[in-house]
């Protein structure tokens, strides 16, 4: 019979932590889980703290260790060697916010069918709490995957992590559901983890991502559902111009500001104009 959760953990030089999240998940009252380790390559001590872990626990561990192309391309591998029915990611970094938040999840979904649940996720170092207890937040501002459990079958419809989008490939993923009205998504107010701020997604902004941002959403009729669409699209304008200045992912960038400057959202003829030649300006003009 397959563990109820599958939980994935992508690794790569978290000898400082690793232990610390180790403990956080076996120290769970809930115990019908397997989990699968998925390491870069580390060169510290993170595959001798991984071999003395499989050594002690009575748990199925599943592990590989080989270069990888980030993140999410070790999430990815994480979802094909799964065997549960829920997935669940957690970074070396990361840890349960308490002993029954597994069984509380198993609870919540054995009460209320979904197909994704998700609660609350806090930062390690700055204390930040996030709630994102409406489609709107998660519409608007991102949710971290820390707090989310998806069901297998979602993986059938969304496919895997994109890895084009350098840290907000999670964030893609869980807005393809949200955007189908075929699945259903239950938040609940339970704090799922605390998660470290020291990785990647908290000092680098995905400007190719968020230049697609307000056209996923309308693409998916999931406007309707944001409080704010007029911030939301000048913000996606803003990083199609500064991909184009960069000279980073320009014909996507290219792609995405003709969406915007063409649809029925809004924007006065004259700023459409200003931002077009905008983005030829800044097409043509070589980077310093």
């Amino acid at each position: 019979m397959s563990p109820f959760f599958s939980i994935i953990i992508p690794l790569y030089n978290c000898e400082g932590t690793l232990q610390q999240a180790l403990d956080s998940i076996t120290n769970q009252v809930f115990k019908n889980y397997e989990l699968v380790l998925v390491d870069g390559g580390s060169n510290d001590d993170t595959q001798f703290i991984i071999s003395k872990f499989k050594k002690a626990s009575d748990h199925h561990i599943q592990f590989i260790s080989e270069p990888d192309r980030g993140i999410y391309d070790a999430m990815n591998k994480g979802i094909d060697m799964a065997t549960g029915q829920w997935l669940y990611f957690i970074g070396g970094d990361d840890t349960f916010s308490n002993t029954t938040v597994l069984e509380q999840v198993y609870r919540a979904i054995q009460n209320e069918p979904a197909h994704l649940v998700y609660g609350n996720v806090t930062g390690t170092i700055s204390n930040t709490k996030y709630a994102d207890d409406t489609v709107n937040k998660v519409l608007s501002r991102g949710i971290h995957h820390q707090g989310i459990f998806y069901k297998r079958e979602i993986f059938d419809y969304t496919g895997k992590y994109n890895l084009k989008f350098r840290v907000a490939a999670d964030y893609h993923l869980t807005l393809k559901v949200f955007g189908n009205p075929a699945f259903k998504t239950k938040y609940i107010d339970l704090d799922i983890a605390s998660f470290g701020e020291a990785g990647l997604s908290s000092s680098v902004y995905d400007y190719r991502f968020y230049s697609y941002h307000y056209k996923l959403l309308s693409i998916n009729k999931a406007l309707n559902k944001i409080e704010d669409r007029a911030t939301l699209l000048q913000q996606s304008i803003y990083c199609c111009l500064w991909l184009v200045k960069e000279k980073q992912s320009m014909t996507f960038a290219w792609a995405n500001i003709l969406y915007y400057i063409t649809g029925a959202n809004g924007l006065g003829i004259s700023f459409r104009i200003k931002t077009f030649l905008r983005m030829i300006y800044w097409s043509l003009k070589p980077k310093p």
